[in-house]
């Protein structure tokens, strides 16, 4: 199901009001944006006043706390004497508007790509179930026999905190509410060939980091991982722990439902594969940017001792103290190092998405191929970790990063993003006013106060069970750093508690300097 909407919005922010005079605010909508608008006797309803389209407005039950989304009729209608209302929306055919969406899912990882024609990807996908929710809510309608139809899903790499949320979708199908509903239905799923086996053997005993992530060999005192995956719904129940066992589940699932005509591609991916040309277009048909995609690591390496076979190299814990030597072989240090790299570029707009990479992957990424990670919009790091390299983040140069971090409780407390880290992102940048986002920090939460837990679908919501009332907070705004560009100029925004208010900052690229200049936002 590739997203619904006759036309598309065409400024930067675009209020939506129930009359036409500007009165009875609903809800703001971005660049972008897919929009239905009314049609009378066969014609588009816009004037040069307004535009009559179909929105969503959300409303909370004051007794429940349940949230509901009702489709109703509004107008875009911009101030007396500015834009004409024709020009705030057009057709999607002519939608130019790359979209990417940094969602809050706590601690971890989760991302959407929207093109311009509407192909969908999927970058991570946190551990909980806030990623589908966000998506349940961002595509609603979906069923099986009508699924939303993503183009490719692609797990940086194999740490819960990237991909569990994913099986969380497939989940959601089965959830009493209609519109925490998702039914998905991937044509490709993408990884960096590792996966993480039981942290016990059969017999009980601990297994060793060397041989959590499968199969190695020994070369020169360096030990590499040879036993690279490609289709995961190949390896055997008993070489998975419990993360990859539920989300190979999941593929398996969707795997049948598309049948054997059209399975989900499965595809490792390295430093150089070509593996993104369902979603490249040179531009040159309709005008719009050209779009490419570069896969920048992992580095994987010819391995000598196994007959010129190949093989991602193991990876040490970092150094206690700064310049010190590095600490013993790690797994968890290896599975983030050799995130996939992803740099999407529309015209002059480069996206660099880095999983969780750690300083001694960087440096190798840096030496290797440093001109080729400067980018606009950078999704840090690991969550803001204080592992990190400074040439790295130097030849990335950002004017936007976003970090993507969540410590919800002390199970999960990193003290992410690091201060560090954050002045080194600041340092890094080549603008003089460089924007740093945390999605834990565009996240807005009310009070509720004291509480009882009510009984599971009780008709009545009687609270039980509690032997004391805990005190409660409500998520009332997804955490969402909203980023759209039409490759010559770049829109970010996020949203607040205060559905009129938003913090909105625009770049365009100015020729004559060869640089990004901020500029005003066109707020009707």
């Amino acid at each position: 199901m590739k997203p619904s909407g006759t036309h598309c919005v065409n400024v930067h922010l675009a209020d939506v009001w129930e009359n036409s005079d500007r009165t009875g605010y609903i809800r703001t909508l971005g660049w972008g944006d897919y929009i239905e608008v009314a049609q009378q006797n066969g014609a588009f309803d816009i004037t040069n006043d307004y535009v009559r389209v179909k929105t969503v407005k959300f409303t909370r039950n004051a007794q429940t706390g349940e949230v509901s989304a009702d489709e109703i009729w509004g107008y875009i209608a911009p101030r007396s004497g500015g834009l004409s209302a024709r020009d705030t929306v057009v057709p999607v055919a002519n939608n130019a508007v790359l979209k990417v969406n940094f969602v809050d899912v706590q601690q971890g990882d989760g991302a959407v790509i929207e093109t311009p024609d509407g192909q969908i990807v999927l970058i991570d996908g946190g551990d909980n179930q806030l990623f589908a929710r966000y998506l349940a809510n961002r595509f609603r309608g979906t069923t099986q026999a009508d699924p939303l139809e993503v183009d490719c899903i692609l797990v940086t790499h194999g740490d819960a905190d990237h991909f569990a949320g994913l099986a969380k979708i497939l989940d959601s199908e089965t959830n009493p509410s209609q519109r925490k509903r998702l039914f998905i239905s991937p044509a490709r799923v993408f990884h960096n060939g590792l996966v993480k086996r039981p942290s016990k053997r059969g017999d009980g005993s601990s297994r060793p980091d060397l041989e959590l992530l499968g199969a190695t060999v020994t070369d020169n005192n360096q030990p590499y991982i040879t036993g690279l995956v490609d289709d995961l719904e190949t390896v055997p129940q008993s070489e998975l722990n419990r993360p990859f066992k539920d989300w190979i589940g999941a593929l398996k699932t969707y795997n049948g439902r598309r049948g054997a005509a059209s399975p989900i591609e499965y595809g490792r991916l390295e430093m150089g594969s070509k593996a993104f040309g369902f979603l490249e277009s040179n531009g040159a048909a309709n005008g719009r940017a050209s779009l490419r995609c570069e896969v920048l690591g992992p580095l994987v390496e010819d391995v000598a001792a196994q007959n010129n076979g190949r093989g991602l190299k193991f990876l040490r814990q970092p150094p206690r103290v700064p310049g010190g030597r590095r600490g013993s072989w790690s797994a968890s240090h290896t599975i983030n190092g050799h995130s996939v790299i992803l740099k999407l570029t529309y015209g002059r707009v480069n996206f660099l998405f880095a999983g969780d990479l750690n300083e001694e992957a960087e440096q190798e990424l840096t030496q290797k191929h440093a001109a080729q990670l400067q980018a606009e919009v950078f999704k840090v790091p690991h969550h803001g970790s204080a592992d990190f390299s400074r040439p790295f983040l130097n030849a990335v140069a950002p004017i936007v990063s976003v970090i993507s971090c969540g410590d919800e409780s002390a199970r999960k407390e990193y003290i992410h993003p690091r201060a560090n880290l954050l002045a080194a992102l600041g340092g890094a940048s080549r603008t003089q006013q460089p924007l740093i986002f945390i999605t834990e920090l565009v996240a807005f939460f009310s009070l509720v106060g004291y509480s009882l837990p009510l009984r599971p679908n009780s008709p009545d919501g009687t609270p039980v069970g509690a032997k004391e009332p805990f005190f409660a907070f409500q998520r009332d705004v997804y955490g969402l750093v909203k980023i759209r560009t039409d490759g010559r100029q770049m829109l970010i925004y996020t949203d607040s508690a205060n559905l009129n208010m938003k913090e909105a900052y625009a770049f365009a690229f100015d020729e004559g300097r060869g640089e990004w200049v901020s500029t005003a936002i066109n707020r009707l």
